[in-house]
């Protein structure tokens, strides 16, 4: 049995349990009404003749060779074949983790009828059931079955037992139906031993007796008519002792319902996929991180620097290397034509909230929009910002995700209020940071999405721990008694190592999927041009900045300095060039882009720290959706003998 039988097992039996559960709620509901309508007429199968041979041998074997003659109720719909449930485990008295076993061996079907014989054998636990038949085949009126299969350790040594008569015997106490749904017409039981009976018993139901023809011998035949639906029938023979050999009960304690060699190869399995699953995602992703992973650089040029030309355009190929980081130089200007929000979008591979507001600031420095500060309750405090809409073209055009972010922006009229846009602008901020990456891949900074690449990674690292959850709670526990019938005494079980092994290759491959978005030499030269501007950005003195671009450049840089995280020390060295102008009788014009609360006076901390403020909360603003909320709908807020044998089976059609 594999583990996928042992999974499909699980889920089974939590189908029957609930259908049975749905089934007998069913069946207890009145319905009078419907058993009149119904009354004279039930649709079921019958078996006109079943003839059962038990062939002993000195093992404690027996081979039972079942004809059986099988009348399909044409009422019931199409049909395909029958199936016999035949008892292979049973619970042993007074040893609740026990169970004793019979293994079955040599099933074989044919039909002198001519129909189909094909076998399917299902390990249900208790029963093995043999599904005669084919799903693409049909089979109607009666026909003819011939059923062979061994079943070992069946005769019980009596030599030693409290309930035997005669102490020196051997008996064969076998139930041959147990609940078995199809009545039978005529039922022949013929058994034969390696020597004579010397006892011999049969009951249908509970006390009715068999017909027994002729004396106890080495062959004895019962037969019984009109075995009604779920009527059992159980036989009983004795022989004395000496006419088999060494008899042994097959009782299996603490185990599982496996054979030792199935149980091993799950039990190993289960141990090993446990050890081997994060070594092999250990070995696996870094592997993957240390080839495809990490960011090609241009080889040969000092990073920063590109070709020139784009990819066969005329310019020769450049080779390329992948590998950590280089130093950089710093860069005096961002890289040529890269905006504030696609500069974070490459500084981490992410296109985040930040980086939208960052490009509605750049949209306002650029001249698309104003920004007001709307005093709060306090002296100077800010609650609110008005955003007014100046114009919606420029002298460029503006990148697809800086019209979506403007249109989103001014989607409910001009001006509008931060405010305004809570709860509407989740759809808007998807659709521009999606726009983001689409950019990113537009310019050759990445093979795929950063954003794709990362999910798929995540997919499979949910899908590992996820499973290694359920493997652990549906498998953990019942791995236990699989384990002990392999001899294989860990105290883990096999299950819970598996499930551990599992969801801990997720975690890794979770770890090392978010690595996996590498950017390419193109990405990474403007990867290494960004970090060389915020060094600058960092490092930027007073005294190396004209008072009379000091205006525009703080302007046209501060949306990259919010974007790195550096925007108070971009401020401060603005307001140094401030009051060093003001102590040679120059004045710094403040931007008209962002309308303040602060100093009349020029002021860029005040200003920084109300576009900090403003982009901080944006961000907020921009993630926020709807809440929901619940509420009521009207409104307001000594057992017998018959069944006490081994074994049994039962019948029916499919």
């Amino acid at each position: 049995m594999t583990a996928r039988t042992l999974t499909k097992r699980l889920y089974a039996v939590l189908l029957l349990t609930l259908g049975l559960a749905g089934g007998t709620a069913y069946l207890m509901a009145p319905r009078a009404a419907a058993a009149d309508s119904l009354a004279g007429f039930v649709a079921v199968d019958t078996m006109p003749e079943m003839t059962s041979d038990f062939v002993l041998d000195r093992t404690g074997a027996v081979d039972v060779t079942e004809t059986i003659r099988y009348s399909f109720d044409a009422a019931l719909g199409e049909r395909h074949g029958i199936y016999r449930n035949i008892v292979v485990r049973q619970g042993v008295a007074d040893q609740p983790e026990a169970y004793r076993y019979y293994a079955m061996t040599g099933v074989s079907v044919t039909s002198p009828t001519g129909a189909n014989a094909n076998v399917a054998l299902t390990d249900n636990g208790s029963t093995v059931t043999i599904k005669i038949g084919s799903a693409n085949v049909t089979v109607r009126g009666t026909q003819t079955y011939i059923v062979k299969y061994r079943l070992a350790n069946v005769v019980n040594d009596m030599t030693n037992s409290a309930d035997a008569v005669n102490k020196d015997t051997a008996e064969f106490y076998y139930n041959v139906f147990t609940s078995d749904p199809i009545s039978k017409a005529a039922a022949t039981i013929n058994v034969r031993g390696p020597g004579p009976a010397t006892a011999t018993r049969c009951t249908r139901g509970e006390v009715a007796p068999c017909d027994q023809t002729g004396a106890p011998g080495q062959s004895v035949q019962f037969r019984v008519a009109n075995l009604n639906t779920n009527e059992d029938l159980t036989i009983a023979l004795a022989y004395p002792r000496a006419v088999f050999g060494e008899l042994k009960p097959d009782i299996r304690t603490g185990g599982s319902s496996l054979e030792a060699g199935p149980a091993r190869l799950l039990t190993w399995a289960s141990y090993g996929g446990g050890v081997l699953a994060p070594l092999l995602a250990l070995l696996g992703m870094g592997s993957l991180v240390a080839t495809r992973g990490r960011d090609e650089w241009y080889a040969g040029l000092t990073p920063g620097l590109t070709p020139g030309l784009p990819p066969g355009a005329g310019a020769p190929p450049i080779p390329v290397k992948r590998g950590k980081t280089p130093t950089v130089a710093v860069q005096f200007a961002p890289p040529p034509g890269v905006q504030p929000g696609l500069v974070g979008t490459i500084i981490d591979e992410s296109a985040d909230t930040i980086d939208v507001s960052a490009t509605v600031i750049d949209l306002a420095v650029r001249g698309y929009l104003q920004i007001e500060e709307l005093p709060g309750g306090g002296m100077f405090a800010r609650t609110d910002w008005k955003l007014t809409l100046l114009r919606q073209e420029g002298p460029e055009p503006l990148r697809p995700y800086e019209q979506s972010l403007l249109n989103g922006i001014f989607s409910q009229g001009n001006p509008v209020t931060l405010s305004d846009l809570k709860n509407t602008f989740a759809q808007t901020l998807a659709t521009v940071k999606s726009q983001m990456y689409g950019e990113t891949l537009s310019r050759r900074w990445f093979r795929s999405s950063p954003d794709t690449t990362r999910n798929v990674w995540r997919v499979l690292s949910g899908l590992l721990v996820g499973g290694g959850i359920m493997s652990a709670f549906f498998w953990g526990t019942g791995s236990r008694a699989v384990d002990r019938t392999a001899g294989v005494g860990f105290p883990i079980p096999s299950g819970i190592v598996l499930g551990l092994g599992l969801a801990l290759a997720g975690v890794i491959v979770g770890f090392f999927g978010n690595r996996m978005a590498a950017k390419t030499a193109e990405g990474s030269a403007v990867y290494a041009q960004s970090l060389g501007f915020k060094q600058y950005l960092v490092t930027a003195e007073a005294g190396q900045i004209r008072w009379e671009e000091a205006q525009d450049i703080f302007s046209r840089y501060l949306p990259y300095a919010i974007v790195f995280g550096v925007a108070d020390k971009w401020a401060n060295t603005f307001q140094q060039v401030a009051a060093a102008a003001a102590a040679a009788g120059q004045q710094i014009m403040m931007p008209s882009w962002y309308i303040y609360q602060g100093s009349m006076f020029p002021d860029f901390s005040s200003i920084t720290n109300g576009v900090d403020s403003f982009s901080t909360t944006a961000s907020g603003t921009f993630q926020s959706t709807p809440g929901s909320s619940g509420g009521s709908g009207f409104g307001s807020s000594g057992g017998s003998f018959s069944g006490g044998g081994i074994g049994g089976s039962s019948s029916g059609s499919w």
